[in-house]
């Protein structure tokens, strides 16, 4: 079953779609016009969707997932420009499968969701921004906590961005 989210609701659907849906997994597909569907991303952990705002005016959509990346955690997967709609398909427990952005170029971003809500994800996220964050500093020995601390630290600021 589809529904078209109204727009004068998107910024609260964004929040509640978000503390639903993170750290499911996520399929990520860009169709522009007239175009074949383009893989973005691939069975990737959720985070979120945020409205990018010019002003009062919403301007674009972004797409968060896990990116173990700390640099690139706050940048998005996709930024749709000018949308149009936000149609959610759930499936037939009444679960969130399909969210489907569009833009008024005519562009399409379908995020297929699979799997159940797992913290685990959110464990193996952290674990692997630390380790990033651990390379970075010339995988120095004796730092492990602090750089955990951080990787939790910036994971958690996204995750609260995107819910509150």
């Amino acid at each position: 079953m589809a529904t078209e989210i109204k727009r004068k609701s998107w910024s609260q659907f964004c929040r509640k779609f978000n503390v639903t849906n993170q750290y499911r997994l996520a399929d990520v597909q860009v169709k522009s016009k007239g175009q074949r569907s383009m893989d973005v991303d691939r069975g990737a952990p959720f985070l979120g969707i945020a409205l990018a705002k010019k002003g009062r005016a919403i301007a674009g959509i972004e797409l968060f997932t896990g990116k173990y990346d700390p640099d690139k955690l706050n940048e998005p997967v996709v930024s749709i420009r000018e949308p149009e709609k936000i149609i959610l398909e759930k499936d037939g427990s009444g679960m969130d499968n399909n969210l489907v952005l569009e833009a008024k170029d005519g562009t399409q971003v379908s995020i297929n969701l699979s799997g159940a809500k797992d913290p685990e994800r959110h464990r193996s996220l952290v674990e692997k921004l630390a380790y990033t964050i651990y390379e970075r500093r010339g995988q120095q020995i004796g730092h492990e906590f602090d750089d955990w601390v951080e990787a939790e630290k910036r994971v958690k600021e996204k995750e609260l961005q995107l819910t509150t």
